[in-house]
């Protein structure tokens, strides 16, 4: 019984009710039987009522269960559905809309629709939500939807219009993934080019053979980068053009000013080189080979309109031009091997008669195939007599850095050694042993830092850097090698410069490798300047010299390793060619740039760098140091320190240093001596090398450290070591060594690092 049936049954009870109290008006004798028979009809009415009342319970059940049957299925459907208003906005989602949608259900409602559509696909979407407007089904619309922090994928749609007299209320929708069946259709598309490509070539199949043929055994035939480059031109005419442009890709660049043309005709190919010189095609443009370079794929003009020529013609000579070289049909085709673009060949047909096809086109790509494979096999065995070069000549240059220095410090000291030298020669000689001992150092720790670059093991330890403080210590260091050629380094700067995020010590060899290149390429009484300012978010630092500059052609080679522009025996200046390469390295771990510019040779050289500017803020925090400064003052008075070195001469010339600093010290050459020693007393500092024969410096922390177990204080313990990697440096301080100090030493530094070592806590 639905609400109009017992509306209507109470109505009549009401009205019988009626009939029953004017009967008991009329007849006064009748009263007791009409209200007796009132009371039986309301009894009636009662239990009508109360079937009603079930049935209307029966009636709710079965509404609530109809709808959870719904909910169910709209949840836990396998395809995506939601209902929007008429706009686009989401009212409800189900599981299925979520996990396509990569958003949860909760979070999809009152979302635009448009949120998730892929861009290219927006326009369209209006246009279709105003066509909704007047149809009810629209069946199957392609898109791409745009998932949250996912890649868009292909999705069919499928949209009901819901009426409510008349007027649409509301969008039904539902979505399908589709990506599979795309990628099946594509791969059909595919499997059918590649059948009517197959059925191309068996038509034309003995041609070709012998044209690819011959073609692999001219390109085969030799080893020469320019001579394949010409070959490939030169294959193509006649057979497969008029004439034939071959643009080859540089250093990441494309040469289009200077191609490789051949022609059948000499006028002709006069007419492309100069078109080409005069003409050159921007790299930007969206035609010709810049446009296959850039998309890898292949293009066909079967037959070229007038306005091709017009979009390319710069002015009515170039137009003029184009016009002489008669091309009625062309083909481009990318030259590409191992995923890389080695350039592009340009195949022109100048006869009325010839106009392109598919099946020349399928030739012409086989052929750059062949050729791509030649010039990149040209190139390749051009790079590894290139690298074999560059090799021995780093190898010749590395005996040279380290001997010369090496030279000075053997011929002074059996100087000092053999004959009786005043003091002002001896001081010389201890200078010029020192600086040498500088130079060598600095070469090692150039090849190690380019060990560490290629394995990728340099780390840094970043904070805010103040970087006119880090270039104001890095030019007192340089002042005194730029003032033995009285050179003037000058240092400007805009005190305004914000700070950078960075590693100081990193971030002063980029400055000091960039100086130190600056005033070795400077002649005597030149400059050095060095400016440092805000340019948009970037601190940069600029170093220009007015030494002897840098031709154009090593330019582009400037920050490759092992590189010089001169690496001849006659060559001005020492070194080993890796500064540079070590300065990009860094320049990019601190997500900087570096570039240099130059007017050639004679006229100065001038390094950019940037580095990304971070906000500075109010106090900033020293790096924490072991190492503190050293005084000359400071003295180890009965500080007792083993020294465990098997190197006799490194051993004997520790100890003497901290004698000399009041130490008093026990030297021995082995483990097995030291745990002897450490049997009988207890020193107050261990100094051990870590590369011993028999044992090692680890075995001997590791045997101490057993010993110490429940004891409340152990010996502090330095590493001495020649090994400078960094994970050297994280296995001494694993290993149960407090410090660590690389060789060779500097008595200055050890000193210092022994004194905070002893002190007390505290």
């Amino acid at each position: 019984m639905n609400v109009n049936d017992l509306s209507r049954q109470i109505e009549e009870l009401r009205s019988r009710v009626l009939v029953l109290l004017q009967r008991s008006a009329t007849e006064p004798n009748s009263q007791q039987d009409v209200i007796a028979e009132a009371f039986e009809e309301l009894h009636i009415a009662l239990e009508e009522l109360r079937v009603a009342e079930e049935q209307l319970k029966a009636t709710r059940a079965s509404a609530e269960k109809e709808g959870q049957r719904y909910q169910e299925l709209f949840d836990f459907a396998p395809d995506g559905y939601l209902v929007t208003d008429t706009h686009g906005i989401i009212l409800e989602a189900n599981r299925a809309a979520s996990v396509l949608l990569n958003v949860p259900q909760r979070y999809l409602i009152r979302k635009p629709l448009l949120s998730y559509i892929a861009q290219p696909d927006h326009k369209a979407f209006f246009n279709f939500l105003s066509q909704l407007q007047d149809i009810d089904r629209r069946e199957e619309w392609e898109l791409c939807l745009q998932p949250r922090e996912k890649v868009c994928f292909d999705a069919a749609l499928t949209v009901v219009t819901v009426r409510i007299g008349g007027k649409p209320v509301a969008l039904r929708w539902l979505m399908r993934d589709i990506s599979e069946r795309k990628l099946l259709e594509s791969e059909h598309k595919q499997l059918l080019m590649r059948e009517q490509i197959i059925r191309i070539v068996a038509e034309t199949a003995h041609k070709r053979s012998d044209f690819l043929s011959e073609a692999s055994s001219v390109l085969a035939s030799s080893l020469d980068y320019q001579i394949t480059l010409a070959s490939v031109a030169q294959l193509a005419v006649p057979t497969l053009a008029d004439c034939c442009i071959v643009d080859i890709v540089e250093n990441n660049l494309p040469l289009f000013s200077n191609p490789i043309v051949a022609a059948s005709d000499p006028e002709k190919q006069a007419l492309v080189q100069k078109l080409r010189r005069c003409y050159p095609i921007s790299a930007d443009a969206d035609y010709g080979a810049a446009k296959v370079l850039k998309t890898g794929k292949p293009q066909l003009n079967i037959e070229i309109p007038e306005s091709s020529l017009l979009k390319m013609a710069c002015n009515e000579e170039h137009l003029s031009l184009l016009h002489q070289l008669e091309a009625k049909s062309d083909m481009i085709v990318p030259l590409r091997v191992r995923g890389r673009k080695l350039g592009t060949i340009t195949f022109v047909s100048s006869q009325p008669g010839r106009h392109y096809t598919n099946v020349d086109l399928a030739m012409a790509f086989e052929l750059a195939q062949r050729a791509a494979i030649a010039i990149d096999n040209a190139r390749l065995y051009h790079e590894a007599q290139e690298a074999s070069r560059l090799k021995d000549e780093f190898l010749a240059i590395v005996s040279h850095e380290l001997r010369t220095p090496l030279n000075s410090m053997i011929g002074w000291i059996q100087m000092i050694r053999n004959r009786k030298l005043n003091e002002a020669t001896i001081s010389k000689a201890l200078e010029t042993i020192d600086r040498n001992a500088k130079i060598q150092a600095k070469v090692i720790e150039d090849i190690l830092d380019i060990s560490r670059i290629v394995r990728g093991e340099i780390s840094l330890n970043t904070r805010k850097v103040d970087l006119i403080a880090v270039i104001n210590r890095t030019i007192e260091v340089m002042r005194p090698t730029a003032e033995i050629k009285n050179i003037q380094i000058e240092f400007s700067f805009d005190a305004s410069v914000g700070y950078v995020k960075g590693d100081p010590e990193r971030l002063q060899q980029v400055i000091w490798n960039l100086l130190s290149n600056a005033v070795k390429f400077t002649p005597n009484e030149g400059r050095v300047e060095v400016h440092l300012e805000q340019v948009n978010s970037n601190a940069q630092i600029t170093v220009s010299d007015t030494g002897q500059g840098i031709s154009a052609d090593f330019l582009p080679y400037i920050f490759e390793r092992f590189r010089q522009a001169d690496s001849t025996t006659t060559r001005k200046n020492n070194g080993l060619g890796l500064g540079l390469a070590i300065v990009r390295y860094l320049v990019e771990m601190h997500s900087g740039t570096v570039y240099a510019v130059s007017q050639g040779e004679g006229r100065g050289a001038t390094f950019i760098v940037q580095f990304p500017i971070v906000e500075p803020r109010q106090e900033e925090q020293p790096i924490k140091k072991i190492e503190e400064k050293f005084n000359n003052l400071l003295v180890l008075n009965d500080l007792q320190v083993l020294v465990v070195e098997d190197n006799t001469d490194t051993r004997e010339l520790i100890a003497f240093i901290l004698e000399q600093s009041g130490a008093q010290v026990m030297a021995v050459s082995s483990v097995s001596e030291a745990l002897d020693i450490l049997a009988q007393f207890r020193p107050h500092i261990l100094l051990s090398d870590i590369g011993m024969p028999d044992e090692d410096g680890y075995s001997l922390i590791h045997k101490i450290r057993a010993q110490e177990t429940g004891q409340k204080s152990n010996i502090p313990a330095i590493a001495l070591t020649a090994f400078a990697r960094d994970e050297d440096r994280e296995l001494i301080l694993q290993a149960g060594f407090q410090a660590h100090i690389s060789k060779p030493v500097e008595p200055a530094e050890l000193v210092t690092l022994v004194t905070n070592l002893a002190k007390p806590s505290g």
